[in-house]
């Protein structure tokens, strides 16, 4: 029988409102006020088997959807995943002691690291169990996984994304929340453990650029750049920079502005307070995360919707950029 550990309870999240928002944009956060969020557990089994980002168990056919993929797989992951588990059957594994589980199916993307897979670690981390977290190799080439982990002081493995392991003993850790959603308590649990050397704020305000992201653009960036330099906001484009560079810019920072994409999780580097603005599509009503992460961060979030074509870039409005800028600048 597998052993349960619960390590988090779970309890109603009650979101602060965007600083600035207007009534005609309720319907855009109203589903986000309020959310349940469900206790977090660790569980112990045995005999189970991992081949890249999944994890099986041949003797009860079993596939840990829970715990691999944040939602449920599409029908043409289910069927490659079947093709993967008749493939097990018959070939040889490398067997290993113990390790933990703390990652799914987006992990390498540094939103879902972030606020996913180390809240995991650190849910893990309560249950006060020596072991090694298991890791694809895949990670391995992210500065950001290792760099991350180690600032949490976790003990972490990379194994071959194209062996089948046998794992004695597997710690599975639940997701701490849905997605885009937060536990509060490990979130902000998280903030203390990536800043326990946190430099005093030096008032920096940064315009997080996806310019040389290659995808969901700021079509008019180069047009805004009078009216961000009138607030002393200088443009940040996170390719250009290491990790460990990134980090330090960000923990000098009051400010952090830009249109939705992952740069706005380094949030979590920032003192609460910060102030912190997405520009969004005007018609997303959906995608609320960094809006519901500010919130748990005790950040000021604010928002400015955009036009946006169809392949997901946008376009401000340089007045409505101004004025708002003008009244976070102002509070």
């Amino acid at each position: 029988m597998k052993k349960k550990f619960l390590t988090f309870k779970g309890f109603v999240e009650k979101r602060q409102k965007p600083k600035n928002l207007k009534q005609e944009d309720i319907y855009l956060f109203e589903h986000e006020f309020e959310k349940k969020i469900n206790n977090s557990y660790v569980f112990l089994e045995k005999n189970l088997l991992i081949l890249n980002k999944n994890i099986f168990k041949l003797k009860k056919l079993k596939l840990y959807f829970s715990h691999t993929y944040m939602n449920r797989p599409t029908l043409k992951n289910l069927i490659k995943l079947i093709i993967q588990y008749m493939y097990l059957i018959r070939q040889p594994k490398e067997k290993l002691d113990s390790g933990v589980w703390i990652i799914n199916n987006k992990s390498e993307n540094y939103f879902h690291w972030m606020t996913e897979s180390l809240t995991r670690v650190l849910s893990f981390k309560e249950i006060n169990q020596e072991s090694v977290i298991l890791l694809p190799e895949l990670l391995n080439k992210y500065e950001f996984v290792s760099k991350t982990l180690d600032s949490l002081g976790a003990e972490y493995k990379f194994y071959n994304d194209d062996y089948i392991y046998n794992i004695k003993n597997l710690f599975l850790t639940s997701h701490t929340a849905p997605a885009g959603n937060y536990n509060s308590e490990i979130i902000r649990l998280l903030h203390s453990n990536l800043n326990k050397a946190l430099s005093q704020p030096q008032k920096k305000r940064f315009w997080l650029s996806r310019k040389y992201s290659g995808r969901r653009i700021l079509l008019n960036e180069e047009l805004i750049i009078p009216i961000l330099e009138k607030f002393n906001i200088e443009i940040f484009y996170p390719e250009k920079h290491s990790y460990s560079e990134q980090v330090d810019n960000y923990r000098k920072a009051e400010f952090i502005g830009g249109i939705h994409g992952a740069a706005l999780t380094n949030m979590l580097y920032m003192e609460k307070n910060s102030n912190v603005l997405e520009l969004r599509d005007a018609n997303d009503y959906h995608n609320n995360c960094y809006y519901s992460l500010a919130s748990s961060l005790e950040n000021n979030f604010y928002y400015l919707l955009c036009t946006s074509d169809n392949e997901g870039n946008s376009t401000v409005n340089y007045d409505d950029l101004e004025n708002l800028l003008g009244v976070i600048f102002r509070s």
